[in-house]
């Protein structure tokens, strides 16, 4: 079996202890073949593509800013980032999108404006998108939004059969039906192994292995049995099972299919 970690933050300082170790002996070992590397900061876009640098065959990088770093998206950044994108290596834009958990209205407009900018560029640099989407509580008024300002902004330039992935996914078939209806997969971590998450397995249930890619949003989110411990992307395979059980399918196969379908979305080999 081969496995890919969809969506990973390798260059979080949790890892500064044991990262080269990690990649180069401890993925290989747990049959992971490649990590998406997510820099959703400015300040974490060198070091993303640095990581890549250093591991080519493992790392692929992903550039963006996360709605929690909106503020600090200057009319300065513009310019390198765009730059940034046109490096061959960097397989989608994100993670982007809208976070309404703790903010003030206002914020909410400036998450907008971002969000809209950043489809702007994913467009023009003909890349997939990696969407966080985070809502408060049980008010799913953020899955609305993020939908409207794809449906008016995006144009879904991407010549790849998948036009992104609604990372984290943690929310109703309803929101996933939408999202699959735009060409978008769902990531699933180790959200879908928690056990009051009953309404997440079963909007992959009805959606399918084949709308479906796997993650660790490592450090974070480690899979029910090791939560409280930090993440990696070794627990992809320990995600999978869980999957694959709740699917009744054997994980030799979800692996062939949720591989080959993060393949498909960030244009790898």
């Amino acid at each position: 079996m081969q496995f890919i970690d969809s969506h990973a933050h390798l260059t979080d300082p949790a890892f500064d202890q044991d990262r080269d170790v990690l990649i180069s002996q401890t993925l290989p070992g747990a049959h992971i073949i490649k990590s998406v590397e997510i820099g959703c900061a400015p300040d974490e876009w060198q070091l993303s593509l640095a990581l890549a640098q250093k591991y080519p065959s493992m790392i692929v990088p992903v550039l963006g800013v996360h709605p929690e770093y909106a503020k600090k998206f200057t009319p300065a950044h513009t310019q390198s980032f765009q730059k940034f994108l046109q490096d061959p290596r960097v397989a989608a834009v994100g993670e982007i999108g809208l976070d309404y958990t703790c903010l003030e209205e206002a914020d909410k407009q400036i998450q907008q404006a971002l969000f809209n900018q950043m489809i702007s560029f994913a467009d023009g640099a003909k890349l997939p998108l990696v969407l966080h989407v985070r809502r408060q509580a049980e008010d799913y008024t953020v899955y609305n939004d993020t939908f409207s300002i794809l449906k008016h902004q995006w144009k879904q330039q991407v010549p790849r059969p998948y036009t992104g992935v609604l990372h984290c996914f943690c929310a109703r078939y309803e929101e996933a039906k939408k999202a699959l209806d735009m060409g978008l997969l769902l990531g699933i971590n180790g959200c879908f192994t928690y056990k009051k998450n009953e309404y997440i397995r079963e909007a992959v249930k009805k959606a399918g292995a084949d709308k479906i890619i796997l993650e660790t949003d490592c450090p974070y989110l480690s899979p029910q049995g090791k939560r409280g411990t930090r993440n990696d992307p070794s627990n992809v395979p320990l995600i999978a099972q869980f999957v694959a059980d709740y699917l009744n399918m054997p994980v030799e196969k979800l692996a062939e299919k949720t591989t080959k379908q993060t393949n498909l979305l960030y244009g790898l080999s």
